[in-house]
């Protein structure tokens, strides 16, 4: 982990209400970065970056970056936007929205979630348990949790978990040590033109940890189920309901009006600190909620945290 720079200047958001952009933003915003940005649209985001100081522009112009030593910009912004058309001009460095959170991840301990779907309950859970054992994580969800009111969390840990965005190749810029893959689905074609890219995506994403880092795949679905048998390179944990060859099995599920009550079976990797079998409660129903909470328990397994 190298030491972060804090001379950057003003760092532009093009767009920064995004659910993906106005997470970065608060983050750096805390870590002492002079932010700024434009949005056309006056959502809750913005309200909560201008009521948190942040200064904004509520249309987009090239006026706007003309103090601005960087621009950051997602994939929903327009390549004839009149402020990315003003930094190529004056060739002010534009970095996308994954690439600036690469970057911020090299300064941490990095836990990647993607997938289809369930990633930004995945990624809420995982940032609460780190949060209960004490570890002080940093957060950038893709979605608002709840118990911050807001998409991310500032940390003085060492451990930052983030949810990782598939839908255009740009979480192969995510530096990370532990990874979980929830499952795939036949989408971002429009990206990828085919399944066998998105899926070799995955593939590549799962694989690029460093070699004592680990990647944690879901059984339950079909193609990440065919991914956790080719990575052979990298450590594999696997999880899933009644799967027998899974790391953590999920044995039984009880719904009830409130909770799910969910009883997981660890193999030989994970007994030496920890029961055999263990019982939780999730104030959350159904049964995906149960896998995304166990992905989340097999990654604070795997960082060390003891769960009894």
């Amino acid at each position: 982990m190298k030491k972060e720079p804090k001379k950057l200047g003003r760092i532009h958001f093009v767009g920064i209400g995004g659910i993906g952009m106005s997470g970065i933003a608060e983050l750096m915003h805390k870590s002492g970065y002079f932010v700024q940005g434009s949005d056309i649209n006056i959502n809750s985001n913005v309200r909560r970056l201008k009521s948190k100081g942040v200064k904004i522009f509520y249309k987009h112009n090239n006026k706007n970056i003309s103090n601005a030593t960087v621009v950051v910009f997602s994939s929903a912004i327009k390549k004839n936007n009149p402020e990315i058309v003003e930094a190529l001009k004056r060739r002010i460095p534009l970095v996308s929205r994954a690439e600036m959170l690469g970057e911020l991840m090299k300064f941490k301990r990095g836990i990647a979630i993607a997938g289809s779907h369930g990633k930004t309950t995945t990624t809420s859970i995982l940032g609460g348990i780190l949060e209960e054992a004490s570890l002080d994580p940093t957060i950038v969800n893709g979605g608002i949790i709840n118990s911050l009111h807001s998409n991310s969390r500032m940390g003085k840990g060492e451990w930052m978990v983030v949810e990782a965005d598939e839908s255009d190749g740009s979480f192969l810029y995510l530096p990370n040590e532990i990874n979980i893959i929830t499952n795939i689905d036949f989408e971002h074609l429009d990206y990828y033109n085919k399944f066998e890219n998105l899926y070799d995506s995955f593939k590549k994403f799962s694989s690029q940890i460093p070699f004592y880092g680990s990647t944690i795949i879901c059984l339950e679905d079909k193609n990440t189920k065919k991914l956790s048998t080719e990575i052979n390179r990298r450590e594999v944990i696997t999880y899933g309901i009644k799967k027998k060859e899974s790391d953590l099995n999920i044995k039984s599920i009880l719904l009830n009006k409130k909770q799910s009550i969910f009883e997981i079976s660890l193999s030989k990797k994970f007994q030496s600190k920890n029961k055999k079998r263990i019982t939780f409660n999730l104030n959350l129903l159904g049964n995906h909620n149960v896998l995304n909470a166990t992905a989340a328990i097999a990654a604070s397994l795997k960082i060390g945290i003891k769960i009894s």
